[in-house]
């Protein structure tokens, strides 16, 4: 398949990814190519590709929509990739790998002096190889927007 990455946006074609580079300002010098890059799962705003490369879904067909990932994985990308937070602790691929999530325990949050809302939540997930795994998923809200944190350590230890 080959993809194409602009600054902005991902491209199946050099024609699209020109026209996309003209868009967002990219030097087409600058356009990335690679080509053996497969897309294995496609939502209306990312893409999960088989070189583990989280990208936008800005500039992909339509038509061009595989759903190689399980439903829960996808929940937990969108969960991080639709918040303010950078990439999780844990990283795209460790998500990409969950195959489902088989209990949800909220923890105890200590108070706090910040106006946000905040959810911790220990989640049991079994992965695609079948192994069980705990993550640690941290939701923070305000007036404008929401923070959204999965990790593998408990968060009273930090979450970087």
């Amino acid at each position: 398949m080959g993809r194409y990455l602009t600054n902005r946006y991902v491209a199946l074609s050099w024609a699209e990814a020109t026209r996309l580079a003209a868009l967002d300002q990219t030097p087409l010098g600058a356009i990335r190519y690679s080509a053996t890059a497969e897309l294995v799962h496609r939502t209306d705003w990312w893409a999960w590709w088989s070189d583990s490369l989280l990208t936008t879904a800005i500039g992909l067909p339509e038509s061009c929509n595989p759903q190689g990932l399980s439903p829960a994985a996808e929940e937990l990308i969108t969960d991080v990739w639709a918040s303010d937070s950078p990439g999780p602790q844990c990283g795209w691929a460790l998500l990409a790998q969950v195959e489902r999530v088989l209990q949800v325990e909220t923890l105890a949050t200590p108070p706090s002096a910040f106006i946000y809302l905040t959810i911790r939540e220990q989640l049991l997930v079994e992965l695609r190889d079948g192994q069980p795994s705990t993550l640690y998923r941290v939701w923070m809200g305000a007036d404008e927007g929401y923070f959204c944190q999965v990790s593998t350590r408990r968060p009273d230890q930090g979450m970087e």
